[in-house]
């Protein structure tokens, strides 16, 4: 069995454990501090850094694209490539690459395509939904679901989909 198909029948075994010492270790260490298994953390109702991100998101929602660009140069890989990776229509991927004129602004869905299709890791993913105002959310089975596989640097879009439709009953990617 590939490392992938790995991946994806632990998630499935071990569904509910994982999900929940997920979000307990991401946000640990999203608080540089260690926890041990079924220790139970809340995050504060808020803080700076979460206000200054969000009045950013504000002011740049139109520097998705340039980011975008960034990283298919990173990662060499073409436009035509990287939305037909991530099953984005060339339309919506054409709606991006205006918005700056347009106000187009992509789904949260669109753009969680884009960064599993770019392969990027939890933090970048996290700024490229900052960027049009979105973020991952620990009370959204799917977000888990998607930053878990992220986390373990899975980034099979179908795969995810199908796992999300799965334990959920409703599309979310392609939604």
């Amino acid at each position: 069995m590939t490392n992938e198909k790995r991946v994806i029948e632990n998630l499935r075994e071990n569904y509910q454990e994982i999900i929940s010492n997920y979000v307990i270790t991401a946000y640990a260490a999203s608080r540089h501090a260690s926890v041990s298994a079924g220790m139970v953390c809340t995050p504060p109702l808020s803080s700076l850094s979460n206000i200054k991100n969000i009045v950013k998101s504000f002011s740049n929602t139109c520097d998705l694209y340039p980011s975008i660009i960034k990283y298919c140069e990173e990662k060499d890989i073409a436009e035509n490539e990287l939305y037909k990776k991530a099953h984005v229509s060339k339309t919506v991927f054409s709606k991006i690459r205006s918005m700056k004129d347009t106000g187009y602004k992509p789904s949260k869905s669109t753009i969680l395509c884009l960064c599993l299709a770019l392969e990027l890791n939890n933090i970048k993913t996290e700024a490229m939904l900052n960027i049009a105002g979105y973020s991952l959310s620990d009370d959204i089975i799917a977000d888990k679901i998607v930053s878990y596989c992220i986390s373990k640097r899975y980034y099979d879009v179908y795969d995810i989909e199908n796992l999300i439709l799965e334990k959920t009953g409703g599309a979310y990617l392609y939604s």
